[in-house]
């Protein structure tokens, strides 16, 4: 069902709380972390107020919970920072944190445990556009009870019922070379952009990627739209149809190989374009907007802990410093501004395509319009991972490639830090501890796809 998810975008805006009494009041951590970011302490306005909660809560998660279990994708180094000023207002409640990159370990085990009466963690961050998967399993605690939930964050990016909350923001739009496009070139609308001339014949570039941006304008504007602008743009334009990641688009933009890139993240962009890259961004009316979400389990072994963790995580104090960790666009309302978001003229009081609950259904009918059209136009699909038991033959760059014979033909695949799960006698490893005539089992895209996971004995 198409739900119109085309809403007003609110930036810059503060929420009316209570002043700051002054610098000095504020925790040390959050002097230095203000200080790192040259931010005036005026920006915390109103955070005595966001984080007050229930005497309750505090009372049992400091007498009897203590810990919060959490499992998220930010590194131990960007979460340190977070957790240091967590500590110094919270000092009673320790967070227990694991780094767990594969979206099958970070939720879909916890969530398997739950269905069993187990608990893995009290809460689970980055929800990758699942929260649906917790909604069928009643798995989920309902955050309207939490202050800051109510108050910060916008009502746009909320589930109907609650469940999760929008922690981080950002802008799918589309980069672009500034010294071959003008800004009198850029399309004010999306539509204007399937329609133009000024970006066919090959010099758009388009990644394989339409869950990034095109689900939140199918979603936005419904299926005969979406039909319709997809159908314009890969027979209209003509794209390249390029095969390599969001990172590697915008390096060709750099290059001159395409004058324009899609989907190009405003916060991948402006790292490069503040070191001199010739490399801009640009968002056509409306602004996709894609959020990451956390959830809390019900009935959690932790849950008035967790609940304080939320609250101050969605607060200024803990929104700022998931930035100050990791760069993440700020969720709240009142942190819109040009301190955290490199291009706010480009999405300030534009109309925002969001993620709706029919997300899930709508990627299903998107994929298959898109995929004809995809390969149709000579666009790359990778294999899928298929599963080989092979002896490694050769261990290069650290454990970053292994090469093997599969069915008497080499062949190899890369080796992730981060996503591969690598197991070497039954027990987690890393890359350094696999050896050449070890025998593993290896789940990979063959043609030298990246590894999936790497069991060896």
């Amino acid at each position: 069902m198409k739900r119109m998810m085309l809403i007003a975008a609110t930036v810059a805006a503060g929420i009316g709380m209570a002043p700051l009494a002054n610098a000095a009041d504020l925790p040390k951590t959050t002097q230095k972390m203000l200080k790192a970011l040259k931010l005036n302490a005026s920006i915390l306005k109103g955070v005595d107020q966001e984080l007050k909660v229930p005497k309750a809560w505090l009372k049992a998660a400091q007498n009897k919970e203590k810990i919060v279990k959490i499992y998220t994708t930010m590194r131990p180094k960007a979460w340190k920072k977070m957790n240091d000023i967590w500590k110094e207002r919270y000092p009673g409640i320790k967070l227990k944190h694991s780094e767990v990159r594969g979206a099958g370990r970070r939720y879909i085990r916890p969530l398997a445990a739950f269905k069993e009466g187990r608990y893995l963690t009290d809460i689970v961050m980055g929800l990758s556009g699942n929260v649906y998967l917790f909604r069928n399993a009643n798995a989920f605690h309902s955050l309207a009870d939490i202050p800051t939930y109510q108050t910060a964050v916008p009502d746009a990016t909320k589930q109907k019922d609650h469940i999760a909350a929008a922690t981080r923001s950002r802008y799918w739009c589309m980069s672009y070379n500034t010294k071959r496009v003008k800004k009198s070139d850029l399309p004010k609308t999306w539509d204007d952009l399937a329609n133009s001339k000024r970006f066919g014949g090959k010099k758009l570039l388009l990644g394989n990627r339409p869950n990034n941006w095109l689900l939140n304008l199918w979603e936005a504007k419904g299926d005969d739209w979406g039909r319709n602008f997809t159908a314009k743009m890969m027979k209209g334009l003509k794209p390249q149809l390029r095969k390599e990641g969001m990172s590697g688009l915008l390096q060709l933009v750099i290059l001159g190989e395409g004058d324009a890139a899609i989907p190009s993240a405003m916060n991948r962009v402006a790292p490069l374009h503040d070191k001199g890259a010739p490399i801009g961004h640009h968002c056509p009316t409306p602004v996709v907007n894609t959020v990451s979400e956390l959830g809390v389990f019900k009935n959690a072994p932790h849950i008035n802990g967790a609940k304080i963790w939320v609250n101050w995580f969605l607060s200024k104090e803990g929104q700022i410093a998931q930035y100050w960790a990791n760069k993440s666009t700020p969720i709240h309302k009142g942190l819109q501004g040009k301190e955290f978001i490199r291009w706010p003229a480009s999405v300030k009081g534009k109309p925002l395509a969001v993620h709706g609950t029919d997300s899930a259904a709508t990627s299903i009918r998107l994929a298959r319009y898109w995929n004809p059209l995809w390969l149709g136009g000579g666009g790359y699909i990778p294999p899928k991972a298929s599963i080989v038991t092979v002896k490694l033959e050769a261990v290069k760059r650290g454990g970053r490639r292994i090469h093997f014979t599969v069915n008497g033909k080499k062949d190899k695949a890369k080796v992730s830090k981060s996503r591969t799960k690598i197991e070497v006698g039954g027990k987690s490893a890393k890359r350094k501890d696999m050896k050449v005539g070890m025998t593993c089992k290896v789940k990979y895209p063959a043609g030298g796809g990246e590894a999936k996971y790497i069991k060896c004995n």
